[in-house]
């Protein structure tokens, strides 16, 4: 393309944008300023404003001379002089005094009146350089009355806006254009391709962020900028972030300087908040549910703010469950620079809220009396609590209540210790978690519905957090010698009574003990050591692992293993404290060393003359910023909450835990750092997999609608009835859809499910009630199993029967979705439960169990680590002939997923698979040379490059590959077709009429070269424009 069409697009480019602001946004355009020197603040524009809105002249000079000395100081750092100009411009400045001796804050922008500013448009902004010779030109400059606030950097759609983040960077050097960046608030970078990111002064460009509107929020600028949307991503987020009203409560409300870093809000922050003043000044609270990692301690910081100016005699208590989420909040509110009073104690808090004088408390609820909180004996506490309040207390203001982590500060009825001390005050829960069906009655009778949810998928969407990929790993044990065993119980417990000794016995032989074995810890320690050789990240000293052991004593275990096999770089991080007090009981022999002394031991080793406190600050600072010394934290609790808890690219998890505390656990790995981490990692030793997904269902589902208050009471009983309901319903409908299966093998299965053509609707309908039906069987059992005796009349035998449908049942289903490939398509038949297939392994080996979306069942036939096909689907479910039905449907799908970008080459090969199925089902062949064959099948549908059918020319290029079966081999022609489509190629060209017609034309002339038949090149073009419409790498 030549440099006029570029110049040309851009400048289109900039047209549009500079509409979108002047007529659809009324900002009023100053002109191209190309052709003069531009600063980022125009004195005479700030002036006339500040006239207009009635301000003296002595008090104007005042303002502005202060603007402008800050404006030009060369001397600190661009990120203290943004923050110095900021807080001038959202606080204003004391101006001269008046005739009556007051003195009036000079207002240079009227937040509160938006209409008041003038909200001006400059495109070419030619701006002097650092040495006062050359110059820097922003496309596009924002200012509000005079004064620059935002800055726009485009790009033509075939150049990535990251280029515009950089040159946005590059222009804030001090060697560059520093100083007109001094009171810049946001800076916009975009094409019309990606849309525009975001972001303000020093801002990373890996930080850079979308925005997205929230299609639920109520305010009147949202519904106004709703009707201003269109199909234009670009067009959609200048128009969502420059909207006058928005843009100014933007950067008043929604920026903030922390611990020298200045900050802007995702989307899912700003929405939050605007929802959250909805509620408050309704005088309701509510729910705030932002996932884990997407920023909801800002959340608190900014609604704090906007609380404390604009509620009367407001005063915000920030309320923790746990002493490090209590450190933490105090010292993110040091970093932003607001003053928060931190109750220490129980008394220290009442004596607080009597006096009307700290606007921000923080408190922890375990501190709300002697008995920390206990939640054994909560109702008591609460009565001991308001009989120790004095007779006259009445905590002052108007208190707004955050309760952090409120699916667990909420169990146990704790929050009436909160309404107790503070009866009138208004209650807002934060948690980066979903609240369960179990939790939802109380927590909405405590709080009141949602107030905003941003769910972990949309967080991925965003790239605010990273998917999770799990690996389920199997450690067997098997017991060497049951007789030997028995003979050393019995010699050992001689001296107790029958009952004594079934009472130990089941004691010891819980799962939980045989668990802790150090010959299975050492197997897990070995598997870990291993990754960290092998794994990408760990391997490179970039990544961190944690490993979350069940007990303090099996996380001393893990320590003295690793350090035994001279792993040094962990640590444990656990709540125990290795004092002396801790043993005093627990010696049971001169000889032998208790678990308690074991743990001491270890510990003291582990500090070397160090305080607990004083390691753990050390190993966390290591852990977070120099991993290649702290390479492994061994927790069992701690460190798995709170936004300081540190991220890992791996979490090996080998305790067993469910619901939240599984799912705060495993998002310690979700966490972007850097390009090179894709994916969090969780390796579960503990077969984890249904609590992953089942509370994943949760993680991600829509939120809960409100519940009506005077429905709440019945709906316990409610839910075991529904469930026994829906149990017995499923039950007739799956015998009565399996009552049509002819015969009960499992070819039987895949004939009735899959057929001839498993894709066609009669079968994908008898799938979709296989698969809903066993789901709603197996979600509905588990729902009212406990029930089922004692409330519904069910006898023992009867409930063991169901359980051995529903697993009958389970089985057929995952054999049907392997047979037709529905594994693809896994969420959308099964979002609530998926079983990991039993697999037979070694006792001494670890085994990885499944690996979730990582391969393919074709990639796994032609998988190199297997040595012979029938290895590499040993795991398959089904006699022979099934799985041959199931790779069959796999190569089959793999086929029709890649024929249309090369129809004659994958046609083939669907006419080879036909020959070798025919040949396996007359059986002319053998179970085990059906495979070999399709193993090479497999290898050609997914590296054609290898197969030796193409010269080196055209090889490598998939595109050409299918332009050289196009012309049967021909190779001067598919290299000259290739040539002709790549210089008829442009920017957007499978979206643009006009392009596609460039280059149809491109390939009639050059199929001319060859023919003179108008109507077979009438008929070519339209065949390779389809083939070429699917070739990747033609994509600009």
């Amino acid at each position: 393309m030549s440099k006029i069409n570029v110049d040309l697009e851009r400048e289109q480019l900039q047209q549009r944008v500079k509409s979108w602001l002047i007529n659809d946004l009324q900002y009023t355009f100053l002109g191209n300023l190309e052709d003069q020197e531009n600063s980022g603040i125009k004195e005479e524009l700030l002036r006339a404003n500040l006239v207009k809105r009635g301000y003296k002249k002595e008090q104007i000079d005042v303002a502005i001379s202060e603007l402008l000395d800050l404006y030009k100081n060369q001397v600190d750092t661009l990120y203290k002089i943004n923050k110095e100009i900021y807080f001038l411009l959202r606080y204003g400045r004391q101006g001269a005094k008046d005739e009556k001796n007051n003195r009036k804050t000079v207002n240079y922008i009227d937040w509160d009146n938006f209409e008041n500013n003038d909200f001006q448009l400059a495109e070419e902004v030619t701006t002097l350089k650092f040495d006062g010779k050359t110059h820097h030109r922003p496309d596009l400059v924002i200012y509000i009355n005079g004064i620059a606030l935002a800055v726009f950097e485009l790009k033509r759609s075939c150049k990535s806006i990251s280029h515009g983040i950089r040159q946005s960077l590059d222009s804030q050097k001090r060697e560059n254009i520093q100083e007109f960046y001094h009171p810049i608030q946001l800076i916009f970078a975009g094409n019309e391709s990606e849309g525009v990111k975001y972001g303000t002064t020093d801002t990373p460009e890996k930080y850079y962020l979308i925005w997205k509107e929230d299609s639920k929020a109520q305010d009147g600028v949202s519904k106004e900028v709703a009707s201003l949307l269109s199909t234009n991503k670009l067009k959609n987020g200048i128009v969502s972030l420059c909207h006058k009203e928005r843009f100014l409560s933007f950067i008043h409300d929604f920026i903030i300087f922390d611990a020298g870093i200045k900050k802007v809000a995702r989307h899912n922050q700003f929405f939050a908040n605007m929802a959250a003043r909805e509620r408050i000044l309704a005088g309701e609270g509510g729910i705030i549910w932002n996932t884990q990692g997407s920023g909801k301690s800002l959340i608190m910081v900014w609604l704090t703010k906007w609380i404390i100016e604009h509620i009367d005699e407001s005063r915000v208590v920030i309320i923790t469950d746990r002493d490090e989420l209590d450190d933490q909040i105090e010292s993110l509110f040091f970093d932003v620079d607001e003053k928060v009073k931190r109750a220490k104690s129980c008394d220290d808090l009442r004596k607080t809220l009597d006096k009307n004088k700290d606007s921000i408390i923080c408190s922890l609820i375990h501190k709300y009396g002697h008995n920390s909180g206990g939640q054994s004996d909560v109702d008591n506490y609460v009565k001991e609590l308001k009989k120790s309040l004095p007779s006259n207390f009445k905590a002052k203001g108007n208190i707004i209540a955050f309760i952090d982590e409120c699916h667990r500060t909420n169990s146990g009825k704790l929050h009436e210790a909160v309404k107790a001390i503070m009866p009138d005050a208004l209650l807002i829960g934060f948690t980066g978690t979903p609240l369960l069906k179990k939790d939802k009655v109380t927590s909405v009778e405590t709080f009141g519905s949602y107030i905003h949810t941003y769910k972990f998928n949309e967080g991925v969407e965003d790239g605010v957090v990273l998917d999770l990929r799990y690996e389920a790993r199997d450690v067997d044990q098997n017991l060497t010698s049951k007789d030997k065993v028995d003979t050393w119980f019995d010699i050992k417990t001689k001296d107790l009574t029958e009952r004594a000794r079934v009472k130990l016995k089941q004691s010891w032989t819980s799962i939980n003990k045989l668990y802790s074995s150090k010959q299975r810890l050492e197997k897990i320690a070995g598997d870990i050591i291993f990754d960290m050789s092998t794994k990408a990240r760990l391997k490179n000293d970039r990544g961190t692992a944690m490993l979350v052991a069940g007990s303090i004593f099996e996380a001393c275990k893990y320590w003295d293993i690793f350090t035994s096999n001279n792993f040094t770089k962990c640590a444990v991080v656990t709540s125990y404290e290795p004092t002396d007090a801790s043993v005093r009981t627990s010696t049971i022999a001169p000889d032998q060393e208790s678990e308690e002394e074991y743990k001491k031991r270890i510990y003291e080793r582990m500090l070397n003359g160090r305080s607990v406190a004083e390691f753990e600050t050390d190993v966390k600072e290591k852990f977070k910023k120099e991993p290649g010394q702290m390479k492994l934290l061994i927790v069992v609790d701690k460190l798995l909450t709170g936004f300081d808890a540190p991220s890992a690219t791996y979490i090996y998890i080998d305790k067993s835990m469910r619901d939240h505390d599984l799912f705060q656990a495993i998002c310690r790995v979700n966490r972007p750092d850097g390009e090179e981490k894709d994916y969090g990692y969780i390796v579960d030793y503990k077969d984890l997999f249904r609590n992953v997904q089942t509370a994943m269902i949760d993680y991600t589902s829509e939120a809960f609608d409100s519940y009506d208050k005077e429905d709440i009471e019945g709906l316990l009983k409610s839910r075991f009835d529904e469930a026994k309901a829906e149990m017995v319903g499923a039950i007739a409908s799956l015998e009565d859809l399996f009552s049509n299966v002819n015969g009960n093998e499992d070819t039987d299965y895949i004939n009735y499910f899959c057929g001839e053509d498993s894709e066609s609707d009669e079968k994908g309908g008898l799938r979709d009630a296989l698969y809903s039906l066993t789901s709603s069987l197996t979600r509905s059992f588990a729902e009212c199993s406990g029930k089922l005796e004692s409330d519904y009349g069910y006898t023992e035998r009867q409930v063991s029967e169901i359980r051995r449908s529903i697993s009958g049942y389970n089985n057929v289903k995952d054999l049907i979705r392997l047979a037709s490939c529905d594994y693809i398509d896994l969420k959308a038949y099964e979002p609530d439960m998926r079983y990991i297939l039993d697999t037979y392994i070694r006792a001494e080996d670890t085994t990885t169990i499944n690996n979730l979306d990582d391969m393919s069942l074709v990639e796994l036939l032609i998988d190199g680590t297997t040595t012979t096909p029938i290895d590499a689907i040993s795991g398959l479910p089904g006699s022979d002939n099934a799985k041959a039905e199931t790779i069959d449907n796999n190569i089959k799908h793999e086929i029709v997923k890649k024929a249309e970008s090369n129809p004659k080459y994958y046609g083939k090969l669907s006419e080879m698979l036909e020959d070798i199925i025919e040949q396996r089902k007359v059986e002319a062949i053998s179970y085990e040379e059906y495979l070999k064959q399709v193993v090479e099948l497999a290898k050609a549908v997914l590296h054609p490059e290898n197969s030796g059918n193409y010269p080196d020319s055209v090889k490598d290029s998939e595109a050409m590959r299918a332009l050289y079966d196009y012309f049967d081999g021909v190779e001067e022609q598919a290299v000259g077709m290739h040539k002709a489509i790549l210089a008829a190629l442009q920017t957007n060209w499978k979206a643009n009429y006009q392009k596609q017609r460039k280059i149809k034309l491109a390939i009639y002339k050059n199929l001319s070269l060859y023919s003179d038949d108008e109507d077979e090149k009438t008929e070519k073009v339209d065949e390779i424009f389809n083939i070429i419409e699917r070739q990747d790498e033609y994509d600009i």
